[in-house]
């Protein structure tokens, strides 16, 4: 009898603890709500953006999707193929004298516009152009040109994070902002201005600042970051210099931004900014104030690239071909 009392009372116990095992799994783990365009992609088998991604097929054979914004610059497209980083073998970041991408196929696509960011990503992802024309699927899609989160970015990588085929988005931007937030880890500057240089000051400034209060919002750390675009050329720069000092700011020059930053171009700024900190004018250095000890130099469309290998390399996903690389272009209308 008192056997059987023990035995009723650890059955009840134990039925408690599922309840409330249960209990604790429903309230953590609430269902995902997914956005309406996402929602679209994934479940809507009438819609034109319906992707059936359990039949998407093994992705290392399958190219690498680029698409920019830009159609002006091929710049994104020739960090990826030119890449040398990495050494091929063990995958350490040490340049080996062959392309990290060999063997590898792009599909490469010219966007309408920023605003078109995940109609493009899912143009990548499909298997067709057009209503007529078969095209391969991507394996990985990098996302080229002033993106931002509330430009449909979010909702691109929020399809990345749900396909069941395991396709990752990369963003340029992004991955540049990520970039300079490592570099900064160890750095205790509380404020500082980036310098972006680009030809495209409105969607520059959008993207990045969209960008940096996402990732600081993301790491917890509270920083006063300004934001100056200029053109991509050192007379941009040395006027972000000038507009610094005319305005008296008290957060210094830190970080310089530019996509397809070339060595001879940044030797340029090195020199420009040397010769800023050596000016002499009326018993001071007029311009060391707004110049960080140590400016710190960004090329977003590197470190996309970087980080596409990285990923790619992880995930077991890099085709490895014998043969040379090979791009099929497309065209946004």
């Amino acid at each position: 009898m008192e056997n059987s009392r023990i035995g009723n009372r650890l059955a009840a116990a134990l039925c408690t603890a599922l309840l409330l095992c249960g209990c604790r799994q429903f309230t953590e783990h609430p269902a995902v709500v997914l956005p309406a365009a996402v929602q679209e992609v994934l479940a809507d088998t009438a819609s034109a953006s319906f992707i059936d991604f359990s039949s998407y097929g093994e992705l290392r054979s399958l190219p690498i999707g680029i698409f920019d914004a830009d159609s002006t610059s091929m710049t994104l497209l020739e960090t990826f193929t030119g890449l040398d980083l990495f050494d091929n073998i063990t995958g350490a970041r040490r340049s080996d004298g062959l392309a990290d991408f060999a063997g590898e196929h792009f599909q490469y696509y010219t966007a309408k516009s920023d605003d078109d960011c995940f109609g493009s990503g899912l143009f990548l992802m499909q298997d067709h152009y057009w209503d007529s024309f078969a095209k391969e699927r991507s394996k990985i899609v990098v996302a080229g040109g002033f993106l931002s989160p509330s430009g449909g970015l979010d909702n691109l990588e929020i399809l990345a994070e749900h396909n069941a085929a395991g396709v990752k988005v990369i963003s340029e931007v992004n991955a540049g902002m990520r970039a300079m937030f490592d570099s900064l880890a160890n750095d205790n500057i509380s404020a500082f201005t980036i310098a972006s240089l680009s030809d495209s000051s409105h969607n520059a400034l959008k993207s990045y600042s969209e960008m940096v209060r996402k990732i600081s919002a993301e790491q917890g750390k509270s920083r006063t970051i300004s934001i100056i675009n200029s053109q991509a050329s050192p007379d941009g720069l040395a006027k972000i210099v000038e507009d610094l000092r005319r305005n008296g700011s008290k957060s210094p020059l830190k970080v310089i931004v530019m996509s397809g930053l070339e060595d001879e171009f940044k030797t340029s700024c090195i020199l420009l900014l040397e010769r800023y900190r050596s000016m002499f004018v009326n018993g001071t250095y007029p311009y060391r104030s707004i110049l960080a000890d140590d400016i710190i130099f960004i090329d977003p469309a590197l470190s996309a690239a970087a980080e596409c290998y990285v990923t790619l390399r992880n995930d077991r996903n890099l085709a490895l071909r014998a043969e040379r690389q090979k791009v099929s272009y497309f065209y946004g209308l």
